[in-house]
Order: C-alpha cells, then sequence, then structure tokens
C-alpha cells in the first residue's frame, strides 16, 4: 500500500467516524415535541359570537348496538327544523343559543397525546370515519355552522377525565393531538329535548267531556268489534267528574284512574314522528276531511288506520284499536285514533328510519290480551324512564284531528223580547168625571182606592221597557263575550290542525293503556256495612220468637243492579239527533249504533 492510498484511508474513516459522531449526538437529543405551543390556546379563537350559529349536528354512535346516530337542527326557510327527523318543527332558538355559547372560548387543555394510535383509548374516533374498523373508542362529534353551511366548531369529544367533573378529552376533526378539555356544554341529541313535547297542549281544567270509545277493527269486513263505550262529563273544572250509566247505588268513579287518565290528556308526549302523505296533510289543512287516493289508503292502513261507512253511508276515520275524544269549555273537541303497536329502539321510534323497526299486528288472541291489559294493568316501564337507545321499546301509533263545536262553551245568550206599546187611553167624558166626583157608598170607595193602586197601562209599559232596556244592554255584552269564545275557539282548533296535519304521532305503550281505560277499570263497587249479627234469633226477639213485623218499603239489602251502558241518542228518520249535537261522536260502522257527538273527520275517495 502505497503513501497516498494509506492516507486516503486515515480520511476516509476520519470521516466516517465524524459522521457517525453527529448521529449519534443527534440521536441523544431530546426529541422536539409539537403540540404543546398550542396549550392554552383556544380551538376557535375566530368563533366569539354565538349568534352566527344557524345550524347544529350531533353524531353519536352506540357501541353495544352498533348504530349510529346523526341529529341535526337547523334555521331553514325561516323557521327552525330537524332535518334529521322529517323536518319536524324544533322549538331550538334558545336551546341553540345556549349551547353556541358555551362552546365560545374553549380553550385547549393540557396535552395527552399526539399519536393517532392512541384515538381509540380516549375515545376520539370519528364517528363518521368509515376507512377505521374499530367499532370502540369512537366519540360524538359535534358540528356548530353559521348560514351557508360553513362550521363554527367541528370537535370530538371522548370519555370523561377520570375524577375530574366537566374534563373531557376532545380533539379538533382535522388534528391528532388529543387535549384535556373543559366543557361546560348541556347538548341533547334526544328528539323530544328540542320540540314542542306536550302533544295536545290541552289544560286539564277546560276538560268538560271525556269519551272512551273502546273498540276494535276487523280489517276485512271493515268492522267495529268489542265495543265498549264509556263517557265521563261534568259541568265545569270545579264539578265532580260523572260516568253514564253508572248505577249510584252500586257503583262508584274510580276517581284514582280518571285523574290518572287527565294527567295524561294533559301531558301526553311524543315520542317519535312521521310524515303523512302530502294529500292527507293538505286535505286535513283545507277542510278537516279525508279525501284520499289508492296510495293514501294503504299509507293509512300501514299504521292502523282505516274508513269505514257509518249507518248513513259516510266515509269516516276509525282506527284498530278505538279512540279517545276529550271536549273542553273553549269548544275544542279533540279525537285521538290508536292505531298499530310499534316496536324498535329509541330512534326507531323517534324517526323510523332503521331496518330493525317492526309494525307488529298481533293475532287475534293477541289482541284481545293487549284490549285487557287495561284492566290487569301489569307492571311496565314509564314512558319518560330513561333506557338504552339500542334497547327495544314498544309504541303506539296515534292520529290527531280537532274539531269545533260551540255547544261545549256553553249555550248563546237570548234576545229578550221587546214589550208592545198598549194602545191609547180614551178620554175620560164631562159625565163620567161628574159621576166619579158624586159621593159614593163605602164599598165603591174601597174599590177607587184599590183602582187608583194598580198601575195604569202607561206605567207598566214603562216599567217593562226599563226593564227590556237593561235586559238588552246584558244580552249585548253576553253576546260579544259568546261570539269572541267563538272566534277564538275556531281560531285555536285551526292551529291545531294546522300543526296535527302533517303528522301520524308515535306515543308510549302505556300512555295509550292509560287514555283506553276500559269501563271496568273506571268503576268501583260500594262496600255495603256488614249486616248485624242475629237480627233474626229467637233469643233476640221479644215476641216470643216470632219474627216483629217489618215496615213495608224496599229490601234491607237489595240486589246489585246491573251496570247500564250509556244509550245511544234516539234520532229520527233521516238518522239525525234529536237535539243539536253536543257530543264528539266515536268512530262508526256498519254494525254500530250513532252516538251522541260530531262526526269525526269524513273522508271519500277522490274522484278521477
Amino acid at each position: 500500500m502505497n503513501e497516498t492510498t494509506r492516507t486516503l484511508t486515515f480520511v476516509g474513516i476520519a470521516v466516517a467516524a465524524l459522521i457517525a459522531a453527529y448521529v449519534t449526538d443527534r440521536a441523544s437529543q431530546p426529541t422536539e415535541l409539537t403540540g404543546y405551543e398550542n396549550v392554552g390556546e383556544e380551538f376557535y379563537p375566530d368563533f366569539a359570537d354565538p349568534t352566527q350559529a344557524k345550524s347544529l349536528r350531533v353524531v353519536s354512535y352506540n357501541e353495544d348496538s352498533a348504530t349510529l346516530k346523526v341529529f341535526n337542527v337547523e334555521f331553514k326557510d325561516g323557521v327552525w327544523k330537524i332535518p334529521s327527523h322529517h323536518d319536524y318543527p324544533a322549538d331550538a332558538e334558545d336551546e341553540l343559543a345556549e349551547t353556541a355559547a358555551s362552546l365560545v372560548g374553549v380553550v385547549r387543555g393540557a396535552l395527552e397525546s399526539r399519536r393517532k394510535s392512541d384515538h381509540e383509548r380516549f375515545g376520539v374516533i370519528d364517528p363518521l370515519d368509515e376507512s377505521n374498523t374499530n367499532l370502540k373508542g369512537r366519540g360524538q362529534r359535534l358540528t356548530l355552522s353559521k348560514e351557508g353551511g360553513a362550521p363554527l366548531v367541528d370537535f370530538i369529544v371522548g370519555k370523561q377525565v377520570p375524577d375530574e367533573p366537566n374534563e373531557y378529552f376532545v380533539r379538533k376533526v382535522d388534528e391528532d393531538s388529543v387535549y384535556r378539555t373543559k366543557l361546560n356544554v348541556d347538548l341533547s341529541s334526544n328528539f323530544s329535548d328540542w320540540i314542542e313535547p306536550d302533544l295536545l297542549k290541552v289544560d286539564r281544567d277546560r276538560l268538560v267531556e271525556i269519551i272512551v270509545n273502546k273498540y276494535s277493527i276487523d280489517e276485512g269486513k271493515r268492522r267495529i268489534v268489542n265495543r265498549e263505550l264509556s263517557t265521563l262529563t261534568r259541568k265545569n273544572s270545579t264539578a265532580p267528574w260523572e260516568l253514564e250509566g253508572l248505577n249510584p247505588e252500586t257503583e262508584k268513579l274510580n276517581t284514582s284512574d280518571v285523574n290518572q287518565m287527565i294527567n295524561t290528556l294533559d301531558d301526553l308526549k311524543i315520542q317519535g314522528i312521521r310524515p303523512k302523505p302530502t294529500g292527507i296533510a293538505a286535505e286535513l289543512k283545507k277542510s278537516g276531511n279525508l279525501r284520499l287516493d289508492p296510495l293514501d289508503f294503504v299509507d293509512l292502513q300501514s299504521k292502523g288506520f282505516i274508513l269505514a261507512s257509518d249507518p248513513q253511508g259516510n266515509q269516516q276515520l276509525v282506527s284498530n284499536e278505538g279512540e279517545v275524544i276529550a271536549a273542553t269549555n273553549q269548544g275544542v273537541v279533540y279525537s285521538l285514533y290508536f292505531g298499530e303497536i310499534f316496536t324498535g329502539s329509541a330512534l326507531d321510534i323517534e324517526v323510523g328510519n332503521s331496518g330493525s323497526k317492526k309494525d307488529e299486528k298481533p293475532k287475534s288472541e293477541d289482541k284481545t290480551k293487549a284490549s285487557d291489559s287495561a284492566d290487569t294493568k301489569q307492571p311496565e316501564k314509564k314512558a319518560d324512564e330513561k333506557t338504552d337507545d339500542g334497547a327495544l321499546k314498544t309504541s303506539r301509533y296515534l292520529f290527531v284531528t280537532v274539531t269545533f263545536d260551540p255547544s261545549f262553551i256553553g249555550d248563546p245568550p237570548q234576545k229578550p223580547v221587546e214589550p208592545k206599546k198598549p194602545a191609547g187611553l180614551k178620554e175620560k167624558t164631562d159625565s163620567e168625571k161628574k159621576e166619579e166626583s158624586k159621593p159614593a157608598d163605602k164599598d165603591k170607595k174601597e174599590d177607587k182606592a184599590k183602582a187608583e193602586e194598580k198601575p195604569s197601562p202607561e206605567a207598566e209599559y214603562e216599567i217593562a221597557m226599563k226593564k227590556y232596556q237593561s235586559e238588552l244592554k246584558t244580552y249585548e255584552k253576553q253576546l260579544k263575550e259568546y261570539d269572541e269564545k267563538v272566534v277564538k275557539g275556531n281560531e285555536l282548533v285551526q292551529q291545531l290542525n294546522e300543526r296535527f296535519a302533517n303528522w301520524y304521532y308515535v306515543i308510549s305503550a302505556n300512555s295509550f293503556e292509560t287514555l283506553r281505560m276500559s269501563r271496568k277499570a273506571l268503576i268501583e263497587p260500594i262496600e255495603k256495612p256488614k249486616e248485624e249479627a242475629g237480627k233474626t234469633g229467637p233469643a233476640n226477639n221479644p215476641t216470643g220468637g216470632k219474627p216483629a213485623a217489618q215496615p213495608a218499603g224496599p229490601a234491607t239489602n237489595p240486589a246489585p243492579a246491573p251496570v247500564k251502558k250509556p244509550a245511544p241518542s234516539k234520532t229520527d228518520a233521516n238518522g239525525k239527533p234529536d237535539k243539536p249535537a253536543a257530543k264528539p261522536s266515536a268512530g262508526k260502522t256498519e254494525a254500530a249504533k250513532p252516538e251522541t257527538k260530531p262526526t269525526p273527520p269524513s273522508a271519500s275517495p277522490k274522484k278521477n
């Protein structure tokens, strides 16, 4: 090896040693960490005005049922709607404003991880990320957007930090870094929390009549079967409820169950909704009547509602499991038709968009059991009791219509009759005057005194006119008040029909059973005092063993009288009731007798 080669070899070794030393030195240096520079900074510093928020989307994933739930609210066409739930109207302005305000100025806390592989551990996997096959560790995605759809906030909220209230693992959708973050957001993705949950909006103190028309439908023959009618009435809000056909000697009203029914009417909750076909909705808004095409019939029947003929041949709505009619002193008459049973998860019940939902049509024996369930009152979970979103729950379809019946606001005032003016009296002649001035006997004087005490026809007329004018003013005042009640009642009915026309509602099975109580459940037997022992024994008989004579009259213990159902109203030859229809009518078919209430919405197929 020559000198040059040796030199180059040493130089190469030296360079290699220097490179190795440099690499070793760099490797021993602490790794430069990123992400820490953002600690203490706001996630979205540009979001300062909560009123900019015009839409909210909440996406969550249920690990137990492996289902995705998307809930969104937005300001659309001048009103708040819920696009994820068929654009149902939302009572969301205040709720969204509170949510948006709570997300202004959210600060990044301590950095927990910068690695994507840690997302499952902290529960911050994007629930909408289809590329990630992990079924666990998916968080809740929360997005606020302004008008036009541009996002203001887009978080993935993960698990709660152990032992730290209001602290969660959070990351931005477009970042891998996970931070501890304080969140004080009272946010719900439950449908009922974003709507007006009170379905009927009825004041219990205004209720004056409730009719439970409990029946089932033979869909093949389109006839009502197993009809049972119970009519509850009261004169005003302070008067007690009375059940028509009650035998006061042997029966009394079960006030506890009646109050439970009224409480349910007063606070009937919406569990879910389904849109009605546009044809049905338009006709209900326009006239309150049903004019259907064949597709509309199919949709109605799938929910448990059909059209049947009454004794006069008119088409009217009836339902699989009967109806309840409630009237108020405002003249508003609610008709609640109970349709098919529905079983599914919370999301299925709310919106009906899952493949696991079931419209159950029980067999005849199952229907009988269902109709008797109100009598046995099996314990069941309350409608508002929280359960797993994936757990199956039972509910019931409901169709609501409203009509106006002025008979429930009272009789209209009657105009007083103006008194007739008496004919003018003839002038007395001089001879009559002289005759009156002549002395008369005692009897004639007494007769004259009595005659003078009696008012003249003119005086009587003046008294009658004053009374008439006073009564006329009272009548005009009462008529004005009555007309105002009629106008307000009609306006309220129109508003309610606008609300109800577009939707089938879904209510809890518990509410259904409480409203559709049987007559047996509404009646309690009267307990009679026990008889004294040995009343007729010889030892106790002062007449020497002979029974003492009993006074005439009814027996001490009369046999209980049979329970009488309320009789249907009498009709004339034209099928019209003798009196103006003051009560709403329950569903009537060819097999049913007419009843004393106004006919529910009539329906007839559209003519081609």
